[in-house]
């Protein structure tokens, strides 16, 4: 047994011991009501104690061993070779037992190390979502107001509270309640980006901490949080239930500490629950917004009347700093976004897409164009109405946020019809992005005062190619949505530069 395997061992039974010193000291620190966690932390040092000293003795055992064995050799003479042999068993032999101790104590360490990494991530996890708990969130926020005030990089967060909790569990039981915030915790997970970081703040109550989002962005994040959790159903025993939630969002601002942000993310909260809840405000800072097209104090309730070849207002609309792709150094001018919207129009698209290909040309991003069309969308509207109109198409818009990169660009390129740019996708991604796009949109169900709704889009999808323009491009993607639609809907096209195809053959109905 060599010095340096002794060394080693010693090296990770004193970093062991000084982690799981420091997490005891750290726990001494915590507030009251976590005793329970103090006494583990004795528990685990009182057994590292002894194995410290267990394997201390052994190795003093060992080193007297060898010392004896070394005694040993020095007086034998070189005419003694059976004696050298016999020294140098004895050696080996000594070496082999240290050996078999240490690899033991090794495993018990890493035994005792994993029951303390599995005990901290249950002290940080809400038993009930699986979600962060309290304190995680606490430090997390703390963490990230460090961070800020270090390196400048904002964040924001999110508070949310399940709106007439209490009332439900009246009526349903706690059981069914416990359900719901189960199944809110999976909401969550699946809704945000993989970087933020839902928690439970306390009962029905929910945060999110959205690292790097400005307050504008963080707005967006949040509604699309609170239409999963209005279109989510959530299953206990034979009934079907649902809620829905009210959110306050705001951004680190200056100096201001964590606290200060939270109690501003509180009074946009508190702002939706007076403003009728299911709605989501936001603290800019100075004053608290809602997200979503402001109604004139003088505006009558009822539906808007639009010329047929306009839209329905959409409640997309953004605080006001309008977001701007992060990717995107020049962009159009803020006239060519749409008026209380969060995407570009279609000039402005086309502006954008006409500099993407430029820039391929010049050895830059290859870019790809999706076009996506809710079917039958005038008909949803005939028949359910304007307010019908507009959520499904919030909805989409919703679904493709949710689906495209930071560097792709979403906008509006006519009734009921969107389109996206993707530099750098390769055709096969980008209808692979469609067909997982169509198939979630396909599963949504929409509730309405007179049933329940569900819609589907066709997407059509086309890679630039060599000699052509903007028009031409998107001729030919037109031409492959035009062929999904022609199909019956509900499926993706992609153009390859001759003719239009199915992306997914299997899909295609056999009669």
């Amino acid at each position: 047994m060599s010095i340096a395997i002794i060394d080693l061992s010693f090296a990770v039974l004193v970093a062991l011991l000084g982690g799981a010193g420091g997490w005891y000291l750290h726990g001494r620190r915590r507030a009251d009501g976590e005793h329970e966690e103090i006494r583990y932390a004795r528990e685990v040092l009182g057994r590292l104690r002894e194995l410290a000293a267990h394997v201390a003795a052994n190795v003093g055992q060992h080193t007297s061993r060898v010392e004896e064995i070394n005694e040993e050799l020095s007086s034998v003479g070189l005419d003694e070779p059976e004696a050298v042999v016999s020294a140098v068993d004895k050696l080996i032999h000594a070496n082999s037992v240290m050996q078999e101790q240490l690899t033991s104590a090794d495993e018990r360490l890493r035994e005792q190390a994993q029951q303390i990494e599995c005990h901290a991530a249950e002290a940080r996890t809400d038993a009930l979502t699986g979600l962060a708990n309290r304190r995680a969130f606490d430090d997390e926020m703390s963490h990230r107001a460090a961070e800020f005030q270090r390196h400048g990089r904002t964040f924001s967060v999110v508070m949310l509270d399940v709106d007439h909790f209490k009332q439900f569990n009246d009526t349903y039981g706690h059981q069914a309640g416990d359900e719901v915030l189960r199944g809110l915790g999976k909401v969550l997970r699946e809704t945000l980006r993989e970087m933020d970081i839902p928690a439970r703040y306390g009962g029905e109550e929910f945060s999110l901490v959205l690292p790097g989002t400005p307050i504008n962005v963080a707005a967006e994040a949040a509604d699309r949080v609170r239409t999963a959790i209005e279109t989510a159903r959530f299953r206990f025993g034979k009934t079907e239930l649902s809620v829905t939630a009210s959110l306050g969002v705001a951004e680190l601002r200056g100096d201001e500490t964590a606290a200060g942000m939270i109690e501003r993310a509180d009074a946009a909260l508190y702002a939706s629950k007076q403003a009728g809840r299911n709605c989501t405000h936001y603290h800019d800072g100075e004053q608290i917004r809602p997200f979503g097209i402001p109604q004139a104090p003088d505006e009558p309730e009822e539906e808007p009347q639009q010329p047929a070849a306009q839209e329905p207002t959409v409640r997309t609309a953004e605080p006001p700093a309008a977001p701007r792709p992060s990717t995107e150094p020049t962009v159009p001018p803020r006239g060519s976004v749409r008026p209380g919207e969060t995407m570009w129009d279609r000039d402005a698209f086309s502006t954008l897409l006409g500099r993407r290909m430029a820039e391929w040309r010049r050895g830059g991003a290859r870019p790809s164009v999706l076009l996506v069309r809710i079917d039958d969308f005038a008909q949803v509207g005939a028949e359910h109405g304007q307010r019908a109109s507009a959520m499904v198409l919030r909805a989409t818009s919703q679904f493709l946020r949710a689906a495209i990169r930071e560097m792709d660009l979403l906008a509006h390129y006519d009734t009921g019809t969107f389109v996206v740019l993707l530099p750098g996708s390769e055709l096969a991604n980008t209808m692979s992005v469609a067909e997982r796009l169509r198939e979630a949109i396909a599963r949504c169900t929409l509730p309405l005062p007179s049933g329940r709704l569900k819609f589907t889009v066709s997407l059509g999808g086309a890679q630039a190619e060599q000699d052509e323009d903007v028009a031409q491009m998107m001729s030919r993607t037109a031409e492959a949505l035009d062929a999904a639609a022609q199909s019956g809907g509900n499926c993706c096209y992609f153009h390859n530069g001759q003719w239009s195809e199915l992306a997914v053959p299997s899909l295609i109905e056999t009669p």
